[in-house]
């Protein structure tokens, strides 16, 4: 239930917004919130018709809320929010949910608020919990799905009658079409139905590779009368096929029932902040939401740069790749007999067992795919594995045509640039994601090798990169320290570990010198620095203490690879299996992967072979096995353990910290990054700027007059601030798309790219 009493005034007069003005200098409240009401989800080109927002009076346990209305009332709203913008800056916390977004929205208005209290309440929920997913019993970070867990049952009231009337609203567009299509005659036999309805187009439109040119002729004509006559503006910039509702915009909706659902979100906003207030003080977890206040604003600018877009080369890459799609389909069909559709599991089961004699438990990729590896060693020739082939290519195309050209495509809505945002707490982890976190960095390409489309090549501008190199399993190295079992393998992949260098002591008389050997320290930050260190050769100063050789770095996945199969270097195959196997492995195991996973990762190998490949990492990396007992143990025996930034992880279980502590450090280090980046870039006025984070890459616009700027972002990533292992960032530039980025090895080299 809620825990406080509500007072809610929607401000229509100037008398009101004096009132509240009083109110707030006579309560002096230190919490407060805000949200918006907007014309739609596109941080750059929609605005806000709604501005609602509110306070605590903590002494009296009773919360304010107001909103003022932009389309009916804009002079009284654009000063009561300017007022408002003036008192929340004397607020201690100034919260709202997905706040990125709203501020998005203030800025289109250009009324942005920028002071230094703002919070975000998924980041007190995050904070306030578990570090666990909704799926183990986590929070949901939904706003109204963790009040109506958390807070009242009553919290998506408004939500629910708002859905039904958009649900309304897109059915009575729906039903013009369904009214002009009664003149149609009877659908092809293959979609069951005597006559033309909304199921029939909805079926045609199903097909992820159908738009409206591939409906029939009678069919297209109507459609386009429906379209051009029927639909505002506003819609016919987002159908594709039917009207959805949530293309329904909420300025649209009734205006009562609004006030009262968008009241609710300030309540339900400030009850959040409540309901994790408490634990988050009580186990001290308030660092991590720390974290995500700073970041806030230098994400927000991130996301408002954007990327310039090649619609062009996107839609010829649509053309290329649908065009496939529908050879490789009619090769399927000529093999089954028949016309299907790759998403009717039921049916491709059925005709697996019927036409190939393979019974399987599904159709699932991972389980096709165990089928396929078993079938090409006992059974090479089976028809069958043709078959399922071009199922899996078929679905890895259809994906790519939805999830990367129709979604880019949509997500242009008009503009020459596509705005992806950023969650920073979207992982219990603590590291972004966005909606390009899967950006592929390869192509997709056709049976003969020829690209039909590169996702980065659609980013089409003069860029830098600078990407951490492997700082995961870098982190991973440090962990094997720090509980005491240092690993010689891992740490000699990134640092001269248990290395020596020759040290001049001076002249002692008649031009002599003397030399001793200095010890690499991992603690000392000089020899750290000084990791890569070469001499006249371009060797390595640093000399293993064993035999003196020269330190190079340890190839980590051909570690495994040699422990997995025995092999060497010098075997043929060895290349081929690093890959197969001993990247594979590592990655898994780095994400705690026990035998069993590794197991399904290797259909195809005996049972001998998979104790090897699962024992191989340990070996390896014996390390690292003390690292894993150590997570095993910690959660055991506390209730929470902090990662390498000092945040703080309750609830975990020992596998599932074995990952966490690893990815979160990493996460943390690189938002500690972006944030001195960015304070750098403003305090120096540059004109770079700071585009983009994707996984562990920064992406840059840099003018020709700050290149030399470059290695100053690239100097700051480095600065591990007393850590045992070296953590590199590596510099890449393009002057043409993201995908052509190449390595630069100096200023002079990104300067002559960029000028370009």
């Amino acid at each position: 239930m809620l825990q406080y009493k509500w007072n809610s005034i929607t401000i229509t007069t100037n008398v009101q917004a004096n009132s509240m003005v009083e109110l707030f200098k006579q309560i002096e409240p230190t919490i407060g919130a805000f949200d918006t009401e907007t014309t739609g989800l596109h941080i750059t080109k929609d605005k806000p018709f709604l501005f609602q927002f509110g306070f605590l009076d903590e002494m009296h346990k009773t919360g304010y809320t107001y909103i003022v209305d932009l389309e009916t009332q804009p002079i009284l709203a654009k000063a009561v929010i300017k007022k408002w913008h003036e008192l929340a800056s004397r607020l201690k916390i100034y919260l709202g949910h997905n706040v990125g977004y709203d501020l998005h929205m203030l800025h289109n208005i250009e009324m942005p608020y920028e002071q230094p209290n703002i919070s975000d309440t998924m980041a007190w929920i995050r904070y306030g919990h578990d570090a666990l997913t909704p799926a183990n019993g986590g929070p949901p970070l939904a706003l109204k799905d963790y009040s109506a867990r958390f807070i009242t049952p009553d919290a998506r009231f408004h939500e629910e009658k708002l859905a039904r009337e958009r649900t309304d609203i897109a059915k009575s567009y729906n039903n013009k079409l369904k009214d002009r299509l009664r003149v149609l005659g009877t659908p092809p036999e293959k979609y069951g139905y005597k006559s033309y309805t909304l199921s029939v187009v909805h079926e045609m439109f199903k097909d992820p590779i159908a738009d409206v040119s591939d409906l029939p002729e009678d069919v297209k004509e109507i459609y386009m009368e429906w379209f051009n006559e029927d639909l505002p503006p506003y819609l016919q910039s987002k159908v594709t096929s039917l009207v959805d509702s949530d293309m329904i915009p909420y300025n649209k909706l009734d205006r009562e029932n609004l006030i009262k659902y968008a009241h609710m979100d300030i309540v339900l906003t400030l009850e959040v902040y409540l309901k994790c207030r408490v634990p988050v003080e009580a186990r001290g977890t308030y660092k991590g939401v720390e974290y995500e206040n700073k970041l806030i604003y230098p994400l927000v600018r991130m996301e408002r740069v954007g990327f310039p877009i090649d619609q062009q080369y996107l839609e010829e890459s649509r053309i290329r790749l649908k065009t496939y799609i529908q050879e490789v389909r009619q090769k399927l069909y000529t093999l089954a007999g028949t016309e299907f559709q790759i998403g009717q599991h039921a049916f491709v089961k059925d005709l697996l067992a019927n036409d190939f004699n393979l019974e399987v438990a599904s159709t699932g990729n991972d389980v096709l795919g165990d089928v396929v590896a078993n079938l090409k060693i006992n059974d090479p020739n089976h028809p069958a594995i043709e078959f399922i082939d071009l199922i899996q290519e078929l679905r890895t195309l259809e994906k790519w045509y939805s999830a990367y050209i129709i979604r880019f495509q949509k997500s242009l809505n008009n503009c020459d640039r596509i705005y992806p945002t950023i969650n920073s707490v979207g992982t219990v982890s603590g590291r972004c994601t966005s909606d390009w976190q899967q950006m592929p960095k390869d192509a997709i390409v056709d049976c003969n090798g020829n690209e039909l489309f590169s996702p980065r090549k659609i980013v089409r501008c003069k860029l830098v990169s600078i990407d951490f190199s492997q700082v995961e399993l870098r982190v991973q190295a440090l962990y094997t320290i720090l509980v005491g079992d240092p690993d010689l393998n891992m740490l000699r992949a990134y640092s001269p570990y248990k290395c020596q260098r020759v040290v001049d002591d001076g002249s002692v008389g008649c031009g002599m010198h003397q030399y001793h050997f200095e010890p690499y320290d991992y603690t000392n930050p000089k020899h750290v620095n000084a990791w890569d260190e070469k001499d006249e050769n371009g060797n390595s100063v640093w000399l293993h203490i064993e035999d003196n050789k020269p330190w190079e770095p340890v190839d980590l996945h051909g570690k495994t690879t040699e422990m997995a199969t025995g092999l060497t270097k010098a075997d043929p195959e060895f290349k081929s299996l690093r890959s197969k196997i001993g990247k594979r492995v590592n990655f898994a195991k780095n994400y705690g992967a026990q035998r069993g996973k590794i197991r399904t990762m290797f259909p195809d190998k005996t049972e001998e072979e998979i104790t090897k490949i699962d024992g191989a990492y340990y070996a390896a990396f014996p390390g690292v096995r003390t690292y894993h007992s150590y997570c095993y143990d910690r959660a055991n025996n506390y209730d929470h353990t902090s990662n390498l930034c000092g945040v703080k992880y309750y609830g975990l279980s020992g596998h599932k910290l074995i990952n966490t502590l690893v990815q979160g450090s990493a996460a943390h280090y690189l938002k500690e990054k972006i944030l001195a980046i960015d304070e750098y870039i403003r305090t120096k006025k540059l004109k770079t700027q700071l585009m983009f984070q994707i996984h562990d890459e920064l992406l840059f616009i840099v003018p020709p007059d700050e290149v030399e700027e470059v290695y100053n972002f690239k100097r700051i990533m480095e600065d591990t601030d007393g850590w045992y292992v070296p953590i590199v960032a590596e510099v890449d530039a393009s002057n043409t798309t993201w995908a052509d980025k190449k390595p630069m090895d100096s200023v002079e080299q990104i300067r002559e790219v960029l000028q370009c």
